[in-house]
């Protein structure tokens, strides 16, 4: 029996040694679009389709790490810019359906594709411990092109994207107004669950070590990728905005961030459609536009 135990904890022990390993790499490296991919997607794009005229495209440095987007310059501007922040495992592509709310408030646009996202350098995505100091960055860079104030420069971010400006908009940086849809409360309550749905809940049983690991190869804490803890110092307006149509989890989160967030000057809201469909192009519902716009105006944060 103890022969037989000698011989079976050793390969258990490696088995989670290499399944920890392996999740690692999950948890850092999202399945983007390669450069190839994302030209031939971006072939049939119409910016005229979304009322944008054709961007400057735009590279900046965080570092030795290059990141690369779009600006669109405003040529009625009214003092104010948005940049706009993906998803997990997407890229700015994503966000052209939500560029017409913000251009017709008069705001210059800023987009660019996450550190190892789609045109960007990059290896590992540390869920906005590194990503909230490639967007000081983009702070800087869009001011500077743009010749707007940087406490006039806003974040707007969706899900991945969210997390991020929440976490940079600790009070160490200037800017004017954050937005975020459905951001997570914390990595390590996002990933139990993201990769519980995908696989299975025996993954809780390799995850701390696959943490771990996801530490050491990333270089950051994880306990420090926390939007909840974040949101204590957000001095700024803030729009915190859920799917109401989702199983609560996006909803919960929400909520808890908001109720961190100290400031009076913020908002809370639910929809049941971010986006709508029209032939071949998305487009904001009308209900989440008219929670942007209803923000902006209670703000006055484009004038």
């Amino acid at each position: 029996m103890k022969k037989t135990l000698g011989l079976i904890l050793p390969i258990i022990a490696c088995f989670l040694l290499v399944a920890s390993y392996y999740f690692s790499a999950k948890l850092l490296s999202p399945i983007t679009l390669t450069k190839v991919d994302e030209e031939k997607i971006q072939q049939p794009i119409s910016f005229s389709s979304f009322g944008l005229p054709d961007p400057e495209t735009i590279r900046f440095q965080n570092g030795s790490l290059r990141l690369r987007g779009w600006y669109f310059k405003h040529s009625k501007k009214k003092n104010c810019g948005v940049i706009l922040l993906h998803q997990f495992a997407d890229s700015k592509l994503s966000l052209l359906p939500y560029a017409p709310m913000f251009w017709k408030l008069g705001c210059s646009l800023f987009f660019y594709d996450a550190r190892a996202h789609g045109e960007s350098d990059g290896t590992y995505s540390t869920y906005g411990y590194h990503e909230k100091m490639d967007l000081e960055r983009a702070v800087e860079f869009f001011s500077e092109i743009d010749n707007t104030p940087e406490d006039r420069i806003g974040m707007f971010g969706v899900g991945f994207g969210g997390s991020t400006a929440i976490q940079f908009a600790d009070g160490q940086y200037e800017y004017g107004f954050v937005i975020a849809d459905a951001p997570f409360r914390d990595m390590r309550s996002y990933v139990e669950e993201t990769l519980s749905l995908r696989y299975s809940h025996l993954i809780r049983l390799v995850l701390p070590l696959s943490l771990s690991l996801a530490e050491l190869r990333g270089d950051f804490l994880v306990n420090d990728v926390s939007p909840l803890n974040t949101a204590k110092l957000i001095t700024k307006p803030a729009l915190v905005l859920f799917p109401g149509n989702t199983d609560g989890l996006e909803k919960n989160d929400a909520e808890l961030i908001f109720a961190n967030i100290k400031t009076k000057t913020k908002q809370l809201v639910s929809y049941q459609n971010a986006l709508t469909r029209a032939e071949t192009i998305k487009s904001p519902s009308l209900e989440y536009e008219s929670h942007i716009q209803n923000f902006f105006k209670e703000y006055q944060l484009s004038k």
